[in-house]
């Protein structure tokens, strides 16, 4: 059947195993919107930890003397996506709940990294420099009091996309004949339209440039030839002419990006807030912000650094989920 690119990030699931102990599997998977990732750490909602354990290959505790029971890579470097980890965690608590409360009580995951050309925005200007901190809170089982027990199952899975999906409305249709697409997408970008018969021989059709926020695209010839089921592939950010020929196999390389030294060190819920840290030089300004995953700034702070070292503090109630940080110079 071939390799098909998803964009979905990251799977979390979390089990109930009884006798109050959780375990929980982090897949991160290899999405086309990014060339690099480092997920930094993970922070789960957790009362009354007494014990946790794990096997995965420099994957440890570094924290769990608060309500979070704190995760990150020893040697600082996550695996090359694709990759999964596994750890456990023992409450004394045996009751259990979903917790979907955004930064407040369930799973905090942390990851520099590099977008690609294709990322929505990308190519128009709105990230410089790919000094960016993603931080997205995930749905998970965690231990409670009896009272608080939802009934939820003893497994979950809660799948991450930090950038959104293509979506088909539907196919023009004109007497039984394909004529044309119908798509939603939030950024001005080249599309290759492909079509099948038996989901194995793709035939290219045609590149489309997006219009958003829908798009509607047609031809006065009719489709059906090249087959009964389409679908749309995400060519770079931006109208592009620089394309392959149709008939050729399509070895597109979408523009990458070469990143910056990151300023950026972490990100951690402490003390009701989330605290961004940063390298620095003294007395150089610089803005933290804040980023939804259209790239937009939803926060910002002024901070001019008395040494090498400085944090923002932003009230998580108000933050997007996911969030991107960022550090822009003044």
């Amino acid at each position: 059947m071939g390799i098909v690119r998803a964009s979905t990030f990251l799977e979390l699931q979390s089990t109930y195993l009884g006798a109050g102990w959780f375990q929980y599997q982090m897949k991160v998977l290899n999405d086309p919107f990014f060339t690099q990732v480092n997920v930094t750490g993970v922070q789960v909602g957790f009362t009354n930890e007494t014990d946790h354990s794990t096997s995965a290959t420099n994957w440890g505790n570094t924290d769990w003397t608060n309500a979070y029971s704190s995760w990150s890579f020893t040697n600082y470097v996550s695996p090359t996506p694709p990759f999964a980890i596994t750890w456990r965690i023992r409450s004394s608590e045996t009751a259990f709940k979903l917790q979907t409360n955004n930064f407040n009580g369930d799973a905090l995951v942390m990851s520099f990294l590099n977008m690609t050309g294709i990322y929505p925005g990308v190519l128009s200007g709105v990230v410089w420099g790919q000094n960016i901190l993603g931080c997205a809170n995930l749905p998970c089982l965690v231990p409670c009091r009896p009272e608080e027990a939802d009934n939820s199952p003893t497994n979950f899975v809660y799948d991450l996309k930090l950038a959104p999906d293509v979506v088909i409305k539907q196919m023009i249709q004109t007497n039984g004949g394909i004529y044309g697409v119908d798509f939603q997408w939030d950024s001005a970008a080249t599309f290759l339209l492909q079509g099948t018969a038996d989901f194995k021989n793709w035939t290219n059709i045609a590149y489309i440039w997006s219009t958003p926020p829908e798009t509607l695209w047609t031809t006065n010839q009719t489709l059906s030839s090249r087959g009964s089921f389409y679908r749309l592939e995400l060519m770079t950010d931006g109208y592009s002419t620089n394309v392959p020929p149709l008939g050729s196999n399509l070895k597109f390389a979408p523009n990458l990006f070469v990143p910056r030294p990151t300023v950026i060190t972490g990100c951690r819920l402490n003390g009701g807030s989330m605290v961004v840290a940063f390298t620095s030089s003294p007395g150089q300004s610089c803005s933290v912000q804040a980023l939804d995953s259209s790239l937009v700034i939803r926060q910002s702070q002024q901070v001019i650094p008395s040494s090498t070292s400085a944090s923002a503090s932003f009230d998580p109630v108000s933050l997007p989920n996911p969030v991107f940080f960022r550090i822009v110079l003044q």
